[in-house]
């Protein structure tokens, strides 16, 4: 549980903050890269609102084409050492595409972003309808751009690692005194139920003793031996409650610890068990006027212990033999899909849960209210079956619709 704790503290911790890396970085490249273009786009915006014999940008060299609109080339001007012997050409060609579409003046791009151009509409009173077009050379910047891109990527991830692991470290910082205090209370549970069992073992055996012994003396007749044996039926049916609470309460406390630790686990044939639990279980649901109908799939495997296993399909059972109605059928399924094993009990109810009872159900000592609890038990069994699937590395959930209650258990398949 403490493991648990810590893996998803961790999790959250470096996911928070790696989003927050994320957007930072994100942030820094993206003002960069809007600063670099919205630079040279005022400088090509700029230019063809000049006389094209005229200087317009210190910052990038600007060639600049008046054409007609039907493509025809009358007059260029500006630096020219960027462009290729075609460029001028492809520019033309590429200008005169987007001009046919209806656009009057749009920047565009060639050779992957290394040149940029700008065109905009001139039609002059005097003077049919002409374009202007301003080249640059962005071919630097696009470099300059990717290099951040490069640098910001290793930033990330190096970042990342960081984060991990001080994550990691703050987390096992913060979580010592806790996992300390979960650990002295899963002790003193432990001792405590270890103290009173042998108390509790010999009150039951001697509550045995009296009821015989009671038999035997002849003086006792009537209605005070009846009384007697009252209180003794009484004493010996609450020693015997106290007796399984403390169990359970054990069984809780080593469950836990062997998920802290990593219990020990063995090819359990899951199917063949779950087959001899239900046979088993068959004549007590038929003696209470209800049925079991399960259904296997053959051959099926797990790593698990097989004790464990066995205890919790008797709790899942028992949960549905108590609180099923007569004379509705409990359904048991176990199949596989792809590497997981999923295992169902579904059983009729009077009441369906409720979104809290759902999520307190596996809590230890939660019971649904009397009317519907049946008014015995500690509310131990689920947390129980509960810490016995987070042994096997599984999972368990519960769904309750149309008048039914199904618990859901999925388990790793032995391969």
């Amino acid at each position: 549980m403490i493991e648990q704790l810590q893996k998803k503290l961790t999790l959250l911790l470096s996911s928070v903050s790696i989003f927050l890396l994320l957007f930072l970085l994100g942030f820094l490249f993206f003002f960069n890269r809007n600063s670099l273009y919205r630079t040279m786009r005022n400088a090509l915006s700029s230019a063809v609102t000049k006389p094209m014999d005229r200087s317009t940008s210190d910052s990038y060299p600007i060639y600049q084409i008046f054409m007609k609109e039907n493509g025809e080339i009358l007059e260029h001007s500006g630096e020219d050492f960027f462009l290729e012997s075609d460029t001028e050409e492809k520019a033309v060609q590429d200008a005169l595409s987007r001009i046919k579409e209806g656009k009057e003046s749009f920047y565009g791009s060639m050779q992957g972003g290394k040149l940029q151009y700008y065109c905009k509409k001139d039609a002059p009173p005097d003077r049919k309808t002409v374009y202007r077009i301003a080249l640059t050379d962005f071919s630097k910047e696009i470099g300059n751009i990717r290099q951040l891109s490069i640098v910001l990527f290793i930033l990330f991830f190096a970042l990342s690692f960081v984060i991990i692991v001080l994550s990691r470290f703050f987390v096992r910082k913060t979580v010592a005194p806790v996992k300390d205090a979960m650990l002295s209370q899963r002790q003193f549970i432990s001792d405590a139920s270890h103290e009173l069992k042998t108390p509790l073992t010999v009150i039951i055996n001697n509550v045995g003793n009296l009821q015989k012994k009671i038999e035997n003396v002849p003086a006792l007749q009537g209605e005070d031996a009846e009384s007697i044996r009252e209180n003794i039926r009484g004493i010996e049916e609450m020693s015997g409650r106290m007796k399984h609470l403390t169990e359970s309460l054990l069984d809780l406390s080593r469950l836990e610890s062997w998920q802290d630790r990593g219990s020990q686990l063995e090819n359990v044939a899951l199917s063949t068990l779950i087959e001899h639990e239900c046979m088993y279980f068959e004549p007590l649901f038929f003696e209470k006027g209800k049925s079991l109908d399960y259904t296997v799939e053959k051959g099926l495997h797990t790593l698990g212990n097989e004790n464990k296993l066995k205890e919790l399909l008797s709790i899942l059972l028992e949960n549905a033999l108590k609180y099923s109605l007569p004379p509705t059928a409990t359904v048991l399924s176990l199949k596989k899909k792809r590497n997981i094993l999923l295992l169902s009990v579904s059983n009729a109810v009077e009441k369906e849960l409720s979104k809290e009872e759902k999520e307190n159900l596996f809590k230890r000592f939660f019971r649904r209210d009397e009317a519907h609890s049946g008014g015995d038990g500690y509310g131990l069994g689920l947390s129980i079956a509960k810490e016995i699937v987070l042994m096997h590395k599984g999972t368990i959930k519960v769904e309750s619709e149309k008048g039914r209650i199904c618990f859901h258990v999925a388990l790793s398949e032995k391969l």
